[in-house]
């Protein structure tokens, strides 16, 4: 029996994704950018070991200057915003099941966000703050103590099927977000219900 809803931020409680903020930032900066992939936009980012400002130093593949960097901070904050319909969403199935976040994250976040998840979700495990990024095995297992549960009594919704492949592993329930209609009906077929 599912216990636990855990949520990704990125793409899911958030709108937006790295695709489309490297996309306005090669706009912004007039170059092309690396393009990754939306599991980890810059591992040393998630892991809390680098500056965002590095990262997009590294994305871009060049030096940023404050008049670079500025603009492009603004884009990357304007990328990420709260889907108020998905907190809405998980505040109601807060009142069957612990909700948690797991996400591979940067300070950024945190701090704009953190007070207002604070509310909905408990515990929220940031990448930046444990060291630590999904896909690996070792942060899912550490949500999983924090929740104090099994995996088979977890369901992870997250918006990329590398997560999802570790969740399986596991034995951690998963569902791949693709919008907020989808989600409740893949969490009806896991029995969970708001």
């Amino acid at each position: 029996m599912i216990k636990a809803v855990i949520f990704d931020l990125g793409g899911v409680m958030l709108k937006g994704n790295v695709q489309k903020f490297l996309e306005k930032g090669e706009q912004i900066l007039e170059t092309r950018a690396k393009h990754g992939n939306d599991t980890c936009f810059d591992r040393k980012l998630n892991m809390g070991t680098s500056s965002l400002r590095a990262a997009f130093e590294r994305a871009f593949e060049k030096k940023m200057f404050d008049h670079e960097f500025i603009p492009l901070m603004k884009a990357w904050l304007k990328n990420w915003e709260i889907d108020n319909s998905m907190l809405a969403f998980a505040k109601t199935l807060g009142k069957k099941y612990k909700l948690a976040v797991l996400s591979n994250s940067e300070l950024s976040f945190e701090e704009k966000y953190g007070d207002k998840l604070k509310k909905v979700f408990s515990p929220i495990v940031y990448s930046h703050k444990e060291r630590m990024v999904k896909p690996n095995k070792a942060i899912f297992e550490l949500t999983l103590k924090k929740l104090g549960l099994e995996p088979e009594e977890c369901i992870m919704v997250d918006d990329t099927m590398e997560n999802g492949n570790t969740c399986k592993a596991m034995g951690i329930h998963f569902v791949l977000f693709k919008n907020l209609e989808k989600l409740k009906k893949d969490l009806e077929l896991h029995g969970v219900k708001a």
